[in-house]
């Protein structure tokens, strides 16, 4: 949003930064600047969207999950009413994902630990390559994410990797 309403205001120049950054990890005078555009929220739109930036961020920090859900759904109404468009399609994201984002508000559990053991086992089945056995494959599997050393038994050992 502040890209486009830059080219017609030019006071919202090089202020990137301080629109995406967190309010407390801010310099004073960048806070100032800051407050200044807000209060002329009703006539730029890069305020309204940075409230709703802000919004969703205290949202998120939320424990609740049936809150989450609601509150979820009242900012996605708020926005679509709203005349930002990026923020539009900000909440046409949540509300697609929206029990991904209630599970994750929940639990604070990403997917990444088993995204990152099916490379491992796509990797194991790239050098089990050749071998019919399922066994085979297995022993690969667990070599490779088990991350044992074999310099005790073997001192030209490769490290793991």
């Amino acid at each position: 949003m502040r890209r486009i309403e830059q080219r017609s205001d030019k006071s919202l120049k090089s202020r990137r930064w301080s629109l995406l950054k967190d309010r407390d990890s801010l310099k004073p005078e960048a806070v100032a600047e800051l407050d200044a555009l807000i209060a002329r929220m009703a006539s730029v739109r890069t305020g309204r969207a940075w409230v709703y930036k802000e919004q969703l961020r205290e949202i998120l920090e939320r424990k609740q999950f049936n809150v989450v859900r609601a509150m979820l759904l009242h900012w996605c109404r708020c926005v679509m009413r709203s005349k930002v468009d990026p923020m539009k399609a900000v909440a046409t994201l949540v509300r697609r994902h929206l029990e991904g984002i209630v599970a994750w508000a929940q639990t604070r559990q990403t997917n990444g630990f088993p995204e990152a053991l099916n490379g491992l086992f796509q990797a194991a089945k790239r050098r089990a390559r050749g071998f019919t056995r399922m066994a085979t494959i297995k022993t690969v599997s667990f070599l490779i994410a088990g991350k044992l050393d074999f310099s005790a038994v073997n001192p030209h050992a490769r490290q793991p990797t």
